[in-house]
């Protein structure tokens, strides 16, 4: 069994998210509201 242990910082991110090229962007840029649509889609299709 895995055992996933929690991580904090205490600074906060900012509102800021990596993408998967290690690049950071705002939470509210339009490719991460795109990933989560696909990722959603994916979900439901399977």
């Amino acid at each position: 069994m895995v055992k996933i242990t929690r991580v904090y910082t205490k600074q906060g991110d900012r509102g800021r998210t990596s993408l998967g090229d290690g690049s950071r962007t705002a939470k509210f840029d339009p490719r991460v509201e795109a990933y989560g649509e696909v990722d959603t889609a994916n979900a439901a299709i399977g």
